[in-house]
């Protein structure tokens, strides 16, 4: 069987591919089994089946046994839902380095050589980088090249005040992009690249989960929970219901349901279920 991706790329149905991400995102080695053989059951007579319909498959069937692993499954959406302009995602970017350590400063006005340029995150540990945040509220999109020159070209106005640029995204990076990077020195944080460091990797060893992985949170909710600068689902978890009600304005009803999610959702990693 074989599966289109978002972007309209084929590749070959992988079953132990998909039980891994189920038990990476909390599950049991046996709730994974069980899903993965209701899929192949689903589809056992399709030649070509939708990504998306088989993520929102194992969402529905993880849903019924365990809401909190359905939500942490669809992290990618999470993230895309952060809002349609890339500032939240930076901001959420900067929270995601605090946590391995980083100093960061986001949204800093500095003046280059030859022009005043606004950084997206200052970031330095041992070592001070300029980072570029590029962010994609859409599957199927490959960050390219030209990001990298232009994020390099920064840089090179900006030298003086930095090691290394830095390139952020929420999406996978072109072939042509990373053999780039590599070539000028350029640290790359994108979806699955590279390998140990990837955001899915940085965010999944420290459960630095979006709010938007809360499935109960409206747009309303996510706006005043930002505004707040509440945008790790584990630190709204930490709040008093009554603390939270006045720093967000919103009701004690809506924050229950919310609170009581997040909660559940950012349970500590070990605790697997069935």
């Amino acid at each position: 069987m074989q599966i289109i991706k978002a972007s309209g790329k084929k590749e070959e149905f992988e079953p132990l591919k998909i039980q891994n991400t189920i038990m990476q995102a909390g599950a049991s080695e046996k709730l994974a089994k069980d899903v993965l053989k209701k899929i192949l059951d689903e589809y056992k007579d399709k030649n070509k089946v939708q990504s998306k319909a088989i993520l929102n498959k194992i969402i529905d069937l993880l849903q019924e046994k365990n809401p909190d692993i359905a939500a942490r499954y669809d992290l990618k959406r999470a993230i895309m839902n952060l809002g349609p302009s890339g500032f939240p995602f930076e901001v959420y970017f900067s929270k995601i380095l605090e946590n391995h350590g980083y100093q960061v400063k986001v949204g800093q006005i500095l003046q280059g050589k030859n022009i005043t340029q606004e950084v997206d995150i200052v970031a330095e540990n041992k070592l001070r980088y300029m980072i570029e945040c590029k962010y994609h509220n859409k599957l199927g999109i490959h960050t390219k090249v030209n990001v990298a020159m232009h994020t390099y070209a920064r840089f090179l106005d900006l030298k003086n005040q930095f090691d290394y640029p830095w390139l952020a995204t929420n999406t996978k990076c072109t072939t042509d992009l990373i053999s780039y990077a590599n070539g000028i020195n350029m640290k790359i944080t994108s979806w699955q690249y590279p390998k140990k460091e990837n955001l899915k990797a940085l965010i999944e060893e420290k459960a630095l989960y979006p709010i938007t992985i809360i499935r109960s949170i409206d747009e309303s909710s996510k706006q005043k929970l930002h505004e707040a600068d509440i945008v790790l689902a584990k630190d709204l978890a930490l709040y008093d219901i009554e603390e939270l009600k006045i720093k967000t304005k919103l009701s004690k009803e809506t924050l229950k349901i919310i609170l009581k999610e997040a909660k559940m959702i950012c349970k500590f990693r070990g605790e697997k279920n069935e």
